[in-house]
């Protein structure tokens, strides 16, 4: 199996890690654009009484280094606390552009970072759900 394929089918087992199925209870939802190639994310949320952020489910058309970033999003996130919202994404940019980060310790999300820091064109697919993340603490206020 050529190292291409075997990527590829990494990147649909980390996509698998989200809810992907449109959830029918009433929930917050934040949704980011790519103009540049047309990935959409859509992320659908609740508030906690300790005012952290659950997401509860996600939606969008995107590539599959999106879709996987999402599945990262969604897996590794419990209960996302207000006040790193902001480093989630930068720490995962700085990774990608080469420097090491001590932010997430997931193996697997590091493989998938080392995939894609190679692609410097595809940096911002990998870090749309986290830009999309960020809009909450916008639509917040």
């Amino acid at each position: 199996m050529s190292s291409e394929n075997k990527s590829y089918e990494d990147f649909l087992k980390w996509k698998s890690y989200a809810n992907w199925i449109i959830p029918s209870e009433p929930l917050l939802e934040v949704k980011s654009l790519n103009p540049l190639c047309g990935d959409e994310v859509k992320l659908y949320y609740q508030i906690t009484e300790k005012k952290t952020i659950q997401i509860k489910a996600v939606s969008g058309d995107s590539c599959s280094i999106c879709a996987a970033a999402v599945g990262f999003l969604f897996k590794n996130q419990s209960l996302i606390q207000y006040e790193f919202i902001g480093s989630y994404g930068i720490e995962r940019k700085k990774f990608l552009e080469g420097n090491e980060s001590s932010l997430f310790g997931d193996l697997e999300e590091i493989s998938f970072l080392r995939i894609v820091r190679t692609h410097s064109s595809r940096h911002r697919c990998a870090l749309l759900p986290w830009q999309t993340l960020e809009k909450i603490i916008e639509v917040k206020k």
